[in-house]
C-alpha cells in the first residue's frame, strides 16, 4: 500500500578511514543526572496489507542473540472490521511470548460511524463516541482473550492527514471531548493520541492543557514525516511520556544502502535526546525496512539493534556530553540489570578518539559493538575503565555501542524471601503479587542495583512489570540498593498469564556492582 509523504531530508554520510584522530575530545557520562524512561525500540507490523511477518522472522526481529535486532516494541492495526482481527493475532501472540510491548492503531473507525460513511475522509460522528470507544475496546479484549494483552492504544493514525485510503480527521477539540469522555473506560490500557504526521504541538497542546483529557491520557505519540525530533517541554510537565510511533528515513532505496541507512542513527539519537521514550520504525519487514524481504536483518536494522539490544525497557537515559565533535552524537543510559550503556555515532569522515569519563559509578570494563558499512553489531573489543576513564577511536560514519560489565553477586542465601499470594485482574487479565526480602544477617547488604530475579518462571506466562532480562530470565529493580540487618523490602509482580493456570518461578536476589 503506497504511502504519499512529505519530502525528507538526507544527512551527509562518508567514507570509513583508518586514521586516527589527533586530539581525543571528553565524553563525560554522569549517571546520576537521569531524564526519560526508555520503554523500547520496535516496528510496526504490516499483517492485512502485507504477509504477516513468519515466525522465523519474529525470532529475528525481537529475539536477543547473534544475528537478531532485539526490537521490544510492537505496532499493529486495528482494522474497522473485527471480522479482520485475527489477521493480527499470529505474529502479537509470538512477540508477547517474547515479553515485547503491544500497542495498536486505528487508521479509520468503522465507516458508519463517520460523516463520509466510508474508510477513506470524514471525522467521527460525536453520537457514536462511546460506540467507537467500545470498538477499541473489543479489539483490546479480543487480543488479551488470545493471549497479546495490549500495553496501550492509540484514538487515532495521523490525524491530521486526509489520504484517499483509510483514515479519519480530528481536531484537537474532538480530541479533547472524545478522551474526557470515553477515556475512563480505557482502565489498565495507556491512552495514546494524537498520533500526528508531524510530531504536531499545536494539535496535542490543547488536550495537555485541558485538565480533563489530561488526567486520562498516558503517552503523547506521534510521527515524524516532514519534521526532526524536539523536545516537549509540556507533555514532560504534565507527567506524560512521548513516542516517536511512525517513521521511515527513506522508502525509494534498498535498506542496505549504507549511505541511505545512517540517517536512521542520527535520527534514533536525536529521538533520545529530545527525551521521547520509545522509537518505532514502520514496516519491520520491508525493503526498506529493519528486515528485508529475505528475512535477512539490514544495514538499518542493524543500526536499531545498537539501540534496541542493549538500552532495554526501564532503562534510563543519564548525562552524557551530546556532541563531543560537531560530527559525533552520544546518549548513555543506565539500566536496573545495573549496566552503563553508550551510544556514540560518528556521521564524519575522519576517525574521532574520545575519553569515556565517569563523574561517579564508572564501570570496570566496558565492551564495545560496531555497525558500519563493514561490519554488523560486530564485537570490537574491551576497554577496562581506568581511573574512571577509558579511551577509544570510532570509525568514520559508524556507530558504537559500549556496554559496560558489571559483577553479579548471588545474595538468596542472605535473605528471608517471602512470596505474597496472586490476584486477577478482570479488566486487564493480569495477575499481581508480591516478593518481600528480610535481612538475616548482621551486615547491611549494598549494591549499585538490588535486584528480584525469577527463575523458571512457568512456560507462556511473563512478567509484564519486569525491567529486563539476563539470558531470558526476567527481573525486576528493588527501589532500595542497600539493606539493613532485619529490614525488609517488597517488590510488586504482574503476570500476564493467557492459560490462567498456576504461576510458579524461583526468586532470586541478586546484588550487582558497576
Amino acid at each position: 500500500m503506497l504511502k504519499q509523504r512529505l519530502l525528507r531530508w538526507s544527512l551527509p554520510l562518508l567514507a570509513m578511514s583508518a586514521l586516527p584522530a589527533a586530539v581525543a575530545q571528553t565524553v563525560a557520562i554522569d549517571p546520576a543526572t537521569t531524564y526519560q524512561v526508555i520503554r523500547g525500540f520496535g516496528g510496526h507490523n504490516g499483517a492485512g496489507w502485507i504477509a504477516d511477518l513468519t515466525p522465523a522472522q519474529v525470532d529475528t526481529a525481537f529475539g536477543t542473540g547473534q544475528g537478531q535486532i532485539g526490537l521490544t516494541i510492537m505496532r499493529m492495526r486495528i482494522d474497522a472490521s473485527s471480522t479482520a482481527w485475527a489477521t493480527q493475532l499470529p505474529t502479537a501472540k509470538l512477540a508477547k511470548a517474547k515479553g515485547v510491548t503491544l500497542f495498536a492503531t486505528p487508521w479509520t473507525p468503522p465507516p458508519y460511524m463517520k460523516t463520509s460513511n466510508a474508510i477513506a475522509h470524514g471525522s467521527l460522528i460525536p453520537s457514536y463516541y462511546p460506540d467507537y470507544a467500545t470498538h477499541l475496546l473489543g479489539f483490546a479484549d479480543y487480543m488479551r482473550t488470545n493471549g497479546a494483552q495490549l500495553y496501550g492504544i492509540s484514538v487515532q493514525n495521523e490525524p491530521d492527514w486526509d489520504p484517499d485510503y483509510e483514515g479519519c480527521t480530528w481536531t484537537s477539540a474532538q480530541f479533547i471531548d472524545f478522551i474526557k469522555s470515553q477515556g475512563p473506560r480505557f482502565a489498565g490500557l495507556k491512552l495514546m493520541a494524537p498520533e500526528s504526521l508531524g510530531m504536531r504541538k499545536v494539535l496535542s497542546d490543547p488536550i495537555l492543557n485541558d485538565a480533563g483529557a489530561a488526567a486520562q491520557l498516558s503517552i503523547v505519540a506521534g510521527h515524524l514525516y516532514g519534521t526532526t525530533p524536539s523536545d516537549y517541554p509540556l507533555a514532560r510537565a504534565k507527567g506524560k511520556e512521548v513516542w516517536m510511533t511512525e517513521h521511515y528515513t527513506d522508502s525509494t532505496s534498498d535498506a542496505n544502502d549504507w549511505a541511505k541507512a545512517m540517517p536512521v542513527a542520527i535520527e534514533v539519537h536525536r529521538s533520545m535526546a529530545a527525551n521521547y521514550s520509545a522509537y518505532v520504525w514502520w514496516y519491520i519487514r520491508r525493503f526498506y525496512g529493519l528486515i528485508t524481504e529475505d528475512g535477512n536483518v539490514s544495514k538499518r536494522g542493524w543500526i536499531m539493534s545498537q539501540y534496541a539490544k542493549f538500552v532495554r525497557p526501564g532503562y534510563v537515559r543519564i548525562g552524557a556530553t551530546q556532541n563531543p565533535y560537531p560530527d559525533v552524537y552520544v546518549t548513555a543510559y543506565k539500566g536496573g540489570d545495573g549496566k552503563v550503556v553508550v551510544v556514540a555515532v560518528n556521521n564524519g569522515t575522519a576517525q574521532r578518539r574520545v575519553d569515556l569519563t565517569f563523574g561517579s559509578g564508572a564501570p570496570r570494563t566496558l565492551q564495545r559493538y560496531v555497525t558500519s558499512a563493514a561490519a554488523n553489531e560486530s564485537y570490537a573489543g574491551d576497554y577496562p575503565v581506568i581511573a574512571g576513564g577509558a579511551s577509544a577511536d570510532l570509525e568514520p560514519s559508524s556507530i558504537s555501542t559500549f556496554v559496560s560489565q558489571p559483577g553479579v553477586a548471588d545474595l538468596t542465601g542472605s535473605v528471608k524471601i517471602v512470596q505474597g499470594g496472586l490476584t486477577a485482574n478482570r479488566f486487564t487479565g493480569q495477575f499481581s503479587g508480591t516478593v518481600s526480602f528480610t535481612n538475616t544477617t548482621g551486615a547491611t547488604l549494598t549494591a549499585s542495583t538490588l535486584r528480584l530475579v525469577l527463575e523458571g518462571l512457568t512456560p507462556g506466562v511473563t512478567l509484564d512489570n519486569k525491567q529486563g532480562d539476563v539470558n531470558g530470565v526476567p527481573y525486576i529493580a528493588l527501589p532500595v540498593n542497600q539493606l539493613a540487618p532485619g529490614a525488609t523490602v517488597t517488590v510488586t509482580t504482574t503476570f500476564g498469564n493467557p492459560s490462567k493456570g498456576a504461576i510458579a518461578y524461583t526468586p532470586k536476589l541478586q546484588g550487582i556492582t558497576f
